[in-house]
């Protein structure tokens, strides 16, 4: 006979090392489904090493994890409040919405300064992203709707928004008939450095060093974090639930915006259809993985840029779909789950 004990106190390092083991059992059994499947499981694996150890391809994962990590800091402050945003990507793609408008009035109006761009382009896509994260925010507040279909829906909304923008009044009208926004100028680009991940790199930090202080300095993320342990608690010590909500989900929702920001001025240079391959989804897995820690979320980010990264390399060498990386994404995602259930609970033996 078993049963099941929560723990009253478990160690950082016991919780690092169950979530290490978790991440071991993912690669175990994606070995073995692979192996299943007649696939060189070796091979896999030394292409999925390959790209964290050479300098050009380690660019390139750095390049492509910023998104994944603006979104998933976006995502901290929203879990550690108890508000469970699933809308990161729909978040993300009002960010490029934001953004691709400033350019367009810019070109077309000469309403913004060249010098001011990227700066209006930031708050823009950063006020978009937070705007998205408050309709939902605003009806679990007001009317106790569950918040994790609201943000999944609007994720369709955004991605529909911008199909209709680049098909319709935004197409470029040198651009042959393809559904693409007009480029961006160069001073509406993030190239500090020669190269965008730079600039994202730079981004990024500086958004985890707030999303830090936020949490551990401030009044706003104490009251966060306590709305996050308990509601009733929250109301008991005359936390202004509502409004704290709202704020917290302004804040999550617009640093996925900034993510939308970088996706277009750093990485596309103009706005298309589809343009997130799943951003905003990946970065759910990344904040579990990081046990919500803003530090952990870099080195949790960059990983699954590589696994981005690494599975254009497996569709040229190995002749596999991309959709092997979303299958071995997926089982890293089963793997946490698993191991946040044995940080939350012991299997006690009864007699």
């Amino acid at each position: 006979m078993f049963k099941l004990e929560r723990h009253t106190d478990i160690s950082r390092k016991t919780s690092g090392l169950i979530v290490f083991l978790s991440l071991l059992l993912a690669f175990f059994v994606t070995g073995i489904i692979f192996y299943l499947l007649n696939v060189d499981v070796i091979q896999f694996y030394l292409i999925i090493c390959n790209v964290f150890i050479t300098p050009a391809l380690l660019l390139q994962v750095v390049f492509r994890s910023i998104p994944i990590i603006l979104a998933s800091l976006g995502l901290v402050v929203a879990f550690r409040m108890g508000f469970w945003n699933i809308g990161a990507e729909g978040q993300i793609y009002m960010g490029m919405i934001a953004a691709t408008g400033m350019v367009i009035l810019h070109v077309f109006y000469g309403a913004i300064p060249a010098s001011l761009m990227l700066v209006v382009m930031g708050a823009v896509s950063f006020l978009a992203g937070g705007a998205w994260c408050l309709v939902p925010a605003s009806l679990k507040v007001r009317l106790g709707v569950n918040e994790v279909l609201t943000t999944l829906m609007l994720n369709y909304i955004a991605m529909l928004l911008v199909d209709y923008l680049v098909y319709g009044p935004w197409r470029d009208p040198e651009g042959w008939g393809f559904a693409l926004s007009i480029p961006f100028p160069d001073y509406a680009t993030l190239t500090f450095g020669g190269h965008p991940s730079m600039a994202g790199i730079i981004i990024s930090i500086a958004v985890a060093t707030l999303v830090y202080v936020l949490f551990k300095y401030t009044k706003l993320g104490f009251m966060l974090s306590v709305l996050g342990k308990s509601g009733e608690v929250a109301k008991y010590a005359g936390i202004p639930v509502g409004r704290v909500t709202l704020l917290g989900s302004l804040i999550s929702g617009g640093i996925a915006g900034l993510g939308g920001l970088y996706v277009v001025s750093g990485m596309i240079g103009r706005l298309r259809p589809r343009i997130s391959p799943g951003y905003g989804y990946t970065a759910i897995i990344v904040a579990m993985l990081a046990q919500l820690n803003p530090w952990l979320i870099l080195p949790a980010g960059i990983f699954f840029g590589g696994l981005l990264t690494a599975g254009d390399a497996l569709q040229s060498s190995l002749r596999l779909p991309f959709s092997v990386i979303t299958v071995f994404q997926s089982i890293i995602f089963l793997c946490i789950i698993l191991a946040e259930f044995f940080r939350r609970y012991r299997v006690v033996l009864k007699r």
